[in-house]
């Protein structure tokens, strides 16, 4: 329930004990949530960080809940600020719109692109003509253009010095073969990162145009607004950075970490979805491969690095340099 301070379940279940009794050390938490050092010591780090919780100035030290009436407040009152602020985003669209339909926007900042092939067009040329970079977010529907072709920015950034960095929905993991499709992406130099779920489609060439749908949440993308330089693209470039530093990296899997030149097709495939917090299911609807041989791959990852717990093989495969790190 607390994922929306953005809590894990960790930090959730650390919390919720602290709320129930009274100030307790790292080793009496651990003993009651039943969490190993490497996933307390992080729960315990994000409820401070969010002043959740504070330390008892004793030997050991203790940690204290501080009261939820206050500290969790503070908290949603800063994520209703961040929903303001989108809100305040929307209305502009909106507005933008309405000016549009009326004849009195200016050509100069925004257009209406109407018609799927127009609209599939617009986003390749955006992505075709970038010289420096492309960030976007990934959702569904997908424009297509007359010939069947779609919009993908691997396939046409022809400069492989474009930076190119894209945010997706968790759940667009359940779609078949999405996790082959984000693997080629990174292959071809794409920076990936994930959030619980993509909050609206988005490309943003360089810094001089952007390509949002017309509708909030289309059914078919057959219209867009082609936003050029304004205070407008200026607002979806920071709602982009801000989301960009929220968001969950996908690491690119490697060889070259002690250990990890050691690990079966299957497990390298599963290492980063386990990172991204999947279950052991929808790893194997992804992955196309069956349930109990995924639990037996991250059963033998877990072992491979002394790990007592998914969290931790993640935090571990991380220190030993099993993928490599992402970009800021």
């Amino acid at each position: 329930m607390l994922e929306v301070l953005g809590l894990d379940r960790w930090a959730e279940a650390t919390y919720l004990m602290l709320v129930e009794s009274e100030p307790l050390a790292a080793d009496g938490l651990a003993a009651r949530t039943g969490l190993d050092a490497d996933a307390l010591d992080a729960a315990l780090a994000a409820l401070e960080e969010r002043g959740l919780v504070s330390r008892v100035p004793d030997r050991p030290v203790r940690y204290t809940a501080l009261p939820p009436e206050h500290a969790v407040e503070v908290l949603l009152l800063a994520r209703e600020r961040e929903i303001q602020r989108v809100r305040a985003l929307t209305l502009r669209l909106a507005e933008r719109h309405r000016k549009v339909r009326a004849g009195a926007a200016s050509e100069s900042v925004i257009e209406v692109i109407t018609g799927a092939d127009a609209v599939a067009r617009t986003g390749q040329q955006l992505l075709a003509r970038a010289e420096h970079r492309i960030r976007g977010i990934d959702a569904p529907p997908y424009a297509e253009a007359s010939d069947g072709q779609r919009v993908n920015s691997s396939m046409l950034a022809g400069d492989p010095s474009v930076e190119r960095r894209f945010i997706h929905g968790l759940d667009k993991l359940r779609l078949p073969g999405a996790t082959a499709r984000v693997e080629a992406d990174v292959a071809a130099g794409e920076d990936v990162r994930f959030l619980p779920t993509a909050p609206m489609k988005l490309i943003l060439s360089d810094d001089q145009a952007a390509l949002v749908p017309l509708v909030a949440t289309p059914k078919v993308l057959d219209s867009c607004i082609l936003v050029r330089p304004s205070a407008l693209l200026d607002a979806l470039s920071t709602m982009f950075e801000t989301l960009w530093a929220q968001a969950q990296p996908y690491r690119a899997r490697t060889t070259d970490g002690a250990g990890a030149r050691d690990m079966s097709d299957d497990e390298r495939r599963i290492l980063p979805l386990l990172a991204l917090g999947l279950a052991d299911e929808a790893i194997a609807r992804q992955l196309g491969i069956g349930h109990r041989t995924v639990q037996r791959r991250v059963q033998a990852i877990l072992v491979r690095l002394g790990a007592t717990s998914r969290f931790q093989a993640g935090v571990l495969a991380a220190r030993r340099g099993w993928w490599d790190e992402p970009r800021a």
